[in-house]
């Protein structure tokens, strides 16, 4: 099951279209080079990024997804991911697993 987080970074490609994107992932069309990325599934990481093609498998039906970024294509993902640690550096000083949890819960 999917949750879209309140604050969701979205790359240029996806703020012309968001519906379209949401609607694709959600019902787990294969869509070529769609990236989601996540609260992490772990205390390790900080996030976790996923093709939209992962979703296919039942492994993730089961599991609780909390999407914080959209991004059309991998060059996007990639920049968003720049993005966001960035703002989260500027507002708490510090990247980590801790400090994204927080900022994605205040957002």
């Amino acid at each position: 099951m999917f949750r879209w987080n309140a604050g969701l970074y979205m790359d240029e490609k996806v703020k012309k279209k968001p519906q379209k994107y949401r609607r694709l992932v959600k019902k787990k069309k294969l869509v070529r080079g769609c990236y989601c990325i996540t609260l992490p599934a772990n205390e390790k990481n900080c996030m976790d990024i996923y093709s939209s093609r992962e979703f296919w498998f039942r492994h993730y039906r089961k599991q609780e997804i909390e999407i914080i970024g959209l991004a059309a294509d991998r060059e996007g993902a990639l920049g968003l991911l720049l993005q966001m640690a960035e703002d989260i550096t500027r507002e708490y000083g510090e990247m980590n697993a801790q400090n994204v949890r927080t900022y994605f819960r205040v957002v």
